[in-house]
């Protein structure tokens, strides 16, 4: 190595020292002629003569051979001694950088380097096996890649040494053609179908000696070099050759050379490419920046638009024709929130689209205007912002990666200025901090949905208000009076309270200003181009006043930048008198809410208006609006005169007009009507009532109306819901009063909170659910505290720390389950019960925890729940009014199951397996199902074939795997030996042995004797010698609370065997009244245990008809329980419960005739040993609340039943308790979509009880024809045409387009209270009960004979082969139902549609595709999907060859002498089908629309917001494509890989059904190519151009792996040789 070194030194210094070495310009080496092609020998004294031969091509080399064979010798003999061979030749490229430019020595130096790498050329390819196998151990000597000493080269390139950059780019093209020689050997093109070219793919990847990374680098270093050449070098003319060619143009032609070596398009290497056409199309594209900048020359800038133009028509491929999804709040799959625009791998793709084709693709601002109309949790969008952006940020990244950057000068793109390479300046000022930026962004994005929203809105009200006619105050409606005007309809103004309480939280935040929105708002009056604006009248509405209005209760708004302004010039008052509208206060549909907005504002700024006096002479447009300013006084005097005389009809708010009133004045005062509403609530006066006893007392106050709530301003909605939380439900000492003007503190003889102070919480909460949002994070987080605390044993927590979890707890579950249901952090909430249910030992709060534990994980939709499932690392939401999010979860199985509960752990699975059939967990890569499964229960679950039917594969295949033997039953033989064998039992039979008392105790102490203890009572009452109560009472207060369920599984599984052992068919009327005496009598076992016992899914009732008659006579036949019913139907709950006045008297009626005993007491009467414990205050729960979310359990196992006449009864009788379900129609969608196929439903009479007892038609919107159905008018389902379906389609499409229409249905909830506040969603849901219903009837002629029927002993399915048998006889009846030919009817032919013109855009076919993926995938996604193959195979414009399209070649171009001309000389070939990939919307809008391009853009849809299960239908469509036989030309096959692109993104993590879609679109390609004429060494056509650069796109963006490729090969191998070989890179690689 050190003899090399001095060697190469003194070679380096002879170039600068000998200048006589310096050769004439113009015959040096040909190094500048437009050809490497040898000429003759020159013969020079001074370097003397040789007559070795020169190979044809080669660089003209001097006579000096010794020099130049002592280079090579001593490099190879430095490499022979054990130097790295990267490192030797290392130093000998540094050596030839150094070499004088214009030295002959520089001969000598290239012709060293090539014959060096000939030599390493011939060494690898005879060693290459020896070389992978030391690379793969690590050895550095024997494991360097030819790769690695190839890119050495490129350190040659140096702009300022013209002959040695023209010399090295030379050296590595012949360099490149000698290794392409040993790779591909020298057989020509088409003889590459025999000898060694035969070999597999596997076999040449072998002697793959330059992989494609290695060429893309050294293309990417060249080029970049001839960029910063051709941004900085003068267009001077070179004197050399007989041309007169700039330096310049040399080096680019040059280059051109090289690059058409890499793509196989030289001489002796045609066909045999290293590196595709797509890879240099990415490494020659500078990024647009500098494309669009005027810097480069016209030849480069000309290779630069063929590169850009070649990779937009592959973004047309790999992009959907419409990409605007909208994103649904708590619909949208888990990937739909990462949409594929915004995707780093289509980044580069996506920049080269047009504006029109890339503004129909994902938007930060359609995103947040999207959720902030769906009433999205504010967690959640800015979640979604924080998305976006992240993803913005990574696809840019990927752009700027891509994107050269000039390394000298300043230029401007894109509205700013690149300084240097790393460092960007806006509008010349330096960057802000990361946070400061995101900040900027945020508030920008919600300022202008928030603008764009209240302009929607105040634009709808002013098409529904008539503001011209004036008011006569002679015929006031009767919701007005003398001193208050309200509009008969004033329905809309629950969309400003929605904004204002948005606005509010948002400015309370610090995320948008009020100087902002106000300037905003300004602006949506008089634009910025003017102040006075044609129209701006018609704009004018004091809406916006009253918007501005309640941020000015915002302490800091009001004492900033208003009080700053009011002190200085006013302009903000000046432009307050601009916006507003003196008409409208004098108009029939005045509303003094709103139009004194400018008159309470004024009031309420009083004290920082200077001179008051003056104001009026600086702004006289005041004075159209004080003539009302009295109206404000004299209510603002009624309000406090009613106050001091103790006449509260104002703050009850029950008539619209003094709800009215006082909303008026809580905007004219600060905290002046919260604080009067909290003294109303809380009065200060002790007036104590009691709830159950003397135990549970409360400061009776007054009850306040939730209309006063809705319409009182923002900020005393958040003041008093403050103040209730400080006072009320903030203390582990218990409520706090004030009285005589004390300090707050707990009073003697007060221990609960007033249940109209609870009311008033819940509807504060739905009232103003952002500006709240704190509280109820606060809320949990004590929650969380709590639940961990029990965690650590023994905690014992004061009487006022129970009665507050008590509270919290009924809150949640009877008033607050919709709030929670849409909560962001919703599937996490199950943290905050864990360990308190298993350590609880308070029995009534046990039941109260128990029961919202069941009804919380019913709510759970979405994969969410799993996630939360495995996070044991959860620590809750951090208590902060900025939204936030929980970190990246590393999924792990807790140590201990999540349920003891039995009834939890079984409630649990069947939730699962509901998210499991209706959303999947395709898209959570990393959640493994069955750890889910596995962390419920301590126990593996039994399920009944019955239940198994039902559940989808992957939860079927865990409890088939996981079976566990049926647990030991209890026999009435072993109970009665027991009670006679174990003198235990004395305490028993003997009342009074105390000593016989402990030994019971001790005996059941044990967990595995509890269970007998149930049954041994049992028994005894049945020999009618029944046990002291009091015994029994103290042995069950021993058993945990938790275990209880099981237990009354035991004692109803003893006495079906007690029944089945007397031989009888039905169970025996004692027997039935001693089970109502323990449920009602003795309330030994609660009620809804009894009914889980009997459903819990154990058993297969079809065949058990002694549980299913128990069943009938629990829920509808006991004594006691029918008393109830009865007893709740004379009460007559209210579905409204919030607006209804009565509630808490019928609850307190209820609960004082049926009271309820939580620790066995109920048949006892005096002193209790042990003394019960603390009774805990009652506000909404009873048996029938917590009877509703088992029953909702049991409904399913009924249905699984298949005895529709049990079924039917149960619904009818017990409808009414679904009043009070908090998501009844949640939960008949899920019912009727996972048993959409269940014979039991099929039936008219059945599926009108359920809708009947779910549904309260006066709170939803069906269509006519359900409503008919409902009534029972009609059972028939052939309205089903194409009228209905687009209408159905239509109401989903208006909701996505953020339509604000008038009521179709009079007397709807008010829109915060409703069950899906969601606009979008509820459509969804009410269309998707609609068609379900309809399949139903549609299904009931052939389900009748699927019901089991015990007479003739079948048909029984209970087999996993009969269940799959099922699957296929559903989708074969799915196929016959016409709803999906009905839609794919109106979506490809328009015209057809009953109006035309309604809704003809994309949101049309998106509004299919949301509706297709909440219906069974069956009914209408897989139809969908399935008709991919008749459009491929049916449509004309698909079947046709596209034009031939030469190989592009580098060196022609470049030698081109027409530079004028098109730059694409097959432009006029493109194939007539481009329209079929152009933007949906500019073919409409063009009119070009053709059935190809529109079915493309629907099947995009379904895919989009699909699962995995229709991803598995569109891979078995295109293999049945691929293996049919018919595909006949290549833009059919581009059409597949058109409907593959987009979602590479998500298959690319299901490695399977990814190689097995690609392998079926390569055997495609396989089958056309015979078919196509024009495939030769020199043509191809334009569509198989763009199919081989989508392959190329898939291994460069979302690579499946090497094992993947390896598999696809022999379809590879099966291709033309051309093609295979323009894709042996994958494998290579």
């Amino acid at each position: 190595m050190e003899r090399l070194v001095e060697y190469l030194t003194g070679v380096v210094e002879s170039s600068y020292e000998d200048l006589a070495h310096l050769v004439p310009c113009g015959s040096f080496l040909g190094l500048f002629d437009e050809r490497p092609t040898k000429r003759a020998r020159r013969t020079d004294p001074r370097f003397g003569s040789s007559s070795a031969p020169h190979q044809q091509g080669l660089f003209e080399f001097d006579n000096s051979e010794e020099s130049c064979d002592t280079i090579t010798h001593l490099t190879q003999t430095a490499i022979s001694q054990g130097a790295r061979a990267v490192d030797v030749l290392r130093v000998v490229v540094d050596a030839v950088r150094s070499v004088h430019d214009a030295s002959a020595v520089l001969d000598i130096g290239f012709r060293a380097l090539f014959e060096i790498y000939q030599q390493r050329l011939q060494y690898h390819s005879a060693n290459r096996y020896r070389v992978e196998a030391a690379a793969e151990q690590g050895n550095n000597n024997g494991g360097e890649t030819f790769g690695k000493e190839y890119l050495l080269l490129t350190q040659l390139f140096e702009l300022h040494r013209p002959r040695t950059w023209v010399a090295a780019v030379r050296l590595m093209s012949m360099v490149t053609k000698s290794a392409i020689g040993i790779m591909y050997g020298s057989a020509a093109p088409d003889d590459m179908g025999s000898g060694t070219h035969a070999a597999s793919l596997s076999e040449i990847s072998g002697l793959n000696l330059l992989p494609e990374g290695v060429c893309r680098e050294s293309i990417r270093q060249v080029w970049r070099l001839l960029l910063d050449s051709a941004a900085t070098e003068p267009p001077q003319a070179s004197v050399l050759g007989a041309t007169r060619r700039t330096r310049w143009q040399i080096r680019f032609e040059a280059t051109m050379e090289l690059l058409d070596s890499y793509v196989g398009r030289t001489e002796h290497c045609v066909g045999r490419p290293l590196v595709s056409y797509y890879m240099i199309s990415r490494e020659l594209d500078p990024g647009a920046a500098v494309a669009e900048s005027g810097m480069l020359t016209g030849e480069m800038q000309r290779i630069v638009d063929l590169c850009f133009g070649r990779k937009r028509r592959l973004g047309r491929i790999l992009l959907p024709p419409d990409g605007s999804w909208p994103l649904i709040s708590h619909a949208s799959r888990a990937h739909t929130v990462k949409h594929v625009y915004d995707q780093p791998g289509y980044a580069l793709v996506r920049d080269s689209l047009t504006l029109e084709e890339t503004q129909r693709g994902a938007s930060a601002g359609r995103v947040v205007a999207d959720l902030l109309y769906q009433r999205a949790p504010i967690d959640e969008v800015f979640a979604a912002m924080r998305n976006h952006r992240t993803m913005q940020r990574k696809a840019k990244a990927a752009v700027a990666n891509d994107s050269y950057m000039p390394n000298s000068g300043e230029y401007t793109a894109n509205g700013g200025e690149y300084i240097a390479n790393d460092k960007y300046v806006a509008n010349g000022a330096e960057a802000d901090t990361d946070a400061e930026i995101e900040r900027r962004e945020s508030s920008m994005l919600l300022l202008d949905a928030m603008a764009q929203r209240i302009e929607h809105i105040v634009r709808f009200i002013q098409r529904q208000c008539d503001f011209e006619t004036l008011l006569d105050e002679r015929k006031l409606n009767a919701n007005s009076d003398a001193t208050m005007i309200v509009p008969r309809k004033f329905g809309y103004w629950e969309h400003m309270n929605e904004v204002a309480d948005q606005l509010y939280y948002f400015v309370l935040s610090d995320t948008i200003s009020y100087t902002d929105i106000h300037a905003r708002l300004y602006a949506l009056v008089f634009p910025a181009d003017s102040d006075i604006h044609p129209g701006s009248e018609a704009r004018k509405d004091n809406s916006y006043i009253w918007l501005l209005l309640q941020l000015l209760h915002i302490e800091k708004v009001a004492a900033g930048p208003v009080r700053a302004d009011l002190a200085g010039d006013e302009d903000m008052l000046e432009q307050l008198l601009q916006m507003y509208n003196e008409r409208q206060i004098v108009s029939r549909d005045a509303f003094y809410l709103r139009d004194l907005a400018l008159q309470a504002t004024m009031s309420h700024q009083q004290a920082s208006i200077r001179d008051n006096h003056g104001v009026k002479f600086r702004h006289p447009r005041m004075a159209v609006a004080m003539p009302f300013a009295p109206v404000l006084f004299q209510l603002q005097n009624e309000f406090g005169q009613q106050f001091k005389d103790e006449n509260y009809a104002l703050l009850q708010g029950r008539d619209v007009c003094a709800a009215m009133k006082t909303a008026t004045v809580s905007q004219i005062r600060q905290y002046v009507v919260p604080n009067a509403l909290y003294t109303f609530l809380v009065p200060a006066r002790e007036s104590v009532a009691q709830l159950q006893g003397t135990a549970t007392t409360y400061l009776q106050g007054g009850n306040v109306g939730f209309q006063l709530l809705d319409f009182i301003n923002v900020g005393g909605k958040h003041r008093l819901l403050q103040l209730i939380y400080k006072m009320m439900l903030a203390h582990e000492q218990g409520p706090q009063f004030q009285f005589d003007g004390r300090q707050p503190s707990a009073r003697a003889g007060i221990t609960c909170v007033s249940p109209h102070v609870v009311d008033t919480v819940y509807m504060l909460l739905y009232n103003a659910p952002y500006s709240n949002e704190l509280m109820m994070k606060e809320v949990l987080e004590k929650l969380r505290r709590s639940d961990k605390a029990m965690a650590q044993g023994g905690t014992r927590f004061s009487a006022a720390n129970l009665r507050w979890l008590y509270t919290v707890y009924q809150l949640m579950n009877c008033r607050l389950l919709r709030f929670f249901k849409y909560y962001a952090h919703a599937s996490h909430l199950v943290h905050h019960l864990r360990h308190s249910l298993v350590h609880v030992t308070h029995r009534q709060l046990y039941r109260s925890l128990e029961c919202f534990a069941l009804c919380l994980v019913n709510l759970q939709h979405d994969v969410g729940f799993l996630q939360a499932l495995m996070n044991p690392a959860y620590h809750g939401v951090p208590l902060t009014p900025h939204p936030s999010a929980l970190g990246a979860i590393r999924y792990s199985k807790p140590k201990d199951a999540w349920f003891e509960c039995a009834m939890l752990a079984r409630n649990a699975a069947v939730v699962i397996a509901r998210i499991e059939t209706m959303r999947g967990l395709g898209d959570v890569p990393g959640l493994e199902l069955d750890e889910c499964l596995d962390s419920l229960a301590p126990q593996p679950q039994l399920w009944a074939p019955a239940v198994l039917r039902y559940l989808p594969r992957a939860v079927r295949a865990y409890y088939t795997r996981r079976t566990p033997q049926p647990s030991a039953r209890v026999s009435p033989a072993s109970v009665r030996q027991l009670i006679g064998a174990r003198p235990e039992h004395a305490a028993l039979l003997r009342p009074g042995d105390a000593a016989a008392e402990s030994a019971l105790a001790a005996f059941y102490a044990a967990p595995e004797r509890q269970a007998l203890f149930l049954c041994v009572v049992w028994v005894l009452h049945e020999r009618q010698t029944p046990p002291p109560m009091a015994v029994v009472r103290r042995v069950l207060l021993t058993f945990p609370p938790l275990q209880m369920s099981s237990h009354t599984s035991a004692l109803l599984d003893f006495i079906v065997a007690c029944e089945t052992e007397r031989g009888t068919a039905e169970p025996a009327s004692a027997t039935m009244q001693l089970l109502n005496d323990f449920m009602f009598r003795f309330q030994l076992v609660h009620h809804e245990h009894v009914v889980f016992a009997l459903t819990r899914g154990e058993h297969d009732l079809r065949t058990d008809r002694m549980r299913l008659l128990l069943t009938r006579y629990v829920l509808l036949e006991s004594p006691q329980f029918s008393e109830r019913l009865d007893e709740w139907h004379r009460l007559d709950f209210q579905g409204r419960y919030w607006a209804d006045f009565e509630h808490w008297k019928k609850q307190d009626a209820y609960l004082a005739r049926f009271p309820e005993f939580f620790e066995f007491e109920a048949a006892l009467e005096g002193p209790l040993e042990p003394a019960p414990a603390l009774s805990l205050p009652v506000y909404y729960e009873n048996g029938m609340v917590r009877l509703l979310p088992v029953l909702e359990f049991a409904l399913g196992r009924m249905i699984e039943a298949e005895d529709r006449g049990l079924l039917r009864d149960v619904l009818d009788r017990m409808g009414i308790l679904y009043r009070l379900h908090q998501v009844p129609l949640t939960t008949l969608m899920n019912t009727l979509f996972v048993y959409f196929n269940a014979p039991t439903l099929h039936d008219a009479a059945v599926v009108r009880s359920l809708n009947r007892a779910l549904l309260d038609m006066s709170q939803q919107n069906f269509s006519p024809e359900f409503e008919q159905f409902m009534r029972g008018d009609t059972d028939d389902c052939t309205h089903i045409d194409a009228r209905y379906v687009s209408r159905i389609i239509e109401r989903i499409a208006r909701a996505i387009m953020r339509h604000i229409a008038p009521p179709t249905k009079q007397n709807l909830p008010e829109i915060h209270y409703r069950e899906i506040p969601n606009p979008i969603l509820l459509a969804l849901t009410e269309c998707v009960v609609e068609l379900l219903t309809w399949w139903c009837l549609h299904c009931a002629p052939s389900s009748a004979a699927r019901l089991y029927d015990s007479a003739r002993n079948g048909p029984l399915v209970a087999s996993e082969t009969e269940f799959r048998a099922e699957e296929q006889q559903r989708r074969t009846w799915a196929a016959e139902w016409p709803l999906a030919q009905l839609l794919l009817e109106l979506i490809m032919e328009p015209e057809r549609r009953p109006e035309p013109g309604a809704y003809a855009g994309a949101t049309y076919i998106h509004s299919t595709g949301l509706l297709a993926n909440v219906l069974p995938d069956e009914l209408l996604a897989f139809p969908i999907v399935q008709h991919l193959s008749r459009i491929v195979l049916d449509e004309p414009v698909l079947k046709s060859n596209s034009g031939p399209k030469r190989y592009f070649s580098f060196v022609e171009f470049a030698r081109s002498s027409q530079l004028n001309a098109d730059a694409d000389p097959d432009a006029a070939t493109r194939f007539a089908a481009t329209s079929v990939f152009n933007s949906f919307e500019q073919n409409r809008n063009h009119n070009m629309a053709n059935r190809p391009n529109t079915f493309l853009t629907l099947l995009h849809s379904v895919l989009h917001y699909g699962g995995i299960a229709t991803f598995n239908t569109l891979s078995d469509t295109i293999h049945a494509l691929a293996t049919g036989g018919e595909l006949c030309s290549d833009i059919q096959l581009l059409y597949l890989c058109a409907t593959v692109g987009p979602i590479l993104y998500r298959l690319v993590d299901h490695e399977a059904l990814y190689v097995q879609i690609l392998g079926d679109l390569l055997s495609s390609l396989v089958q056309i190519c015979p078919r196509i004429s024009h495939l030769d060494a020199e043509c191809s056509t334009d569509a198989i151009e763009q199919v081989m650069d989508f392959f190329c796109f898939v291994k460069d963006q979302f690579d499946p792996g090497r094992s993947a490729w390896r598999r696809l090969a022999p379809h590879i191998a099966a291709l033309p040789v051309l093609l295979r070989y323009q894709l042996q890179c994958m494998v290579d690689q």
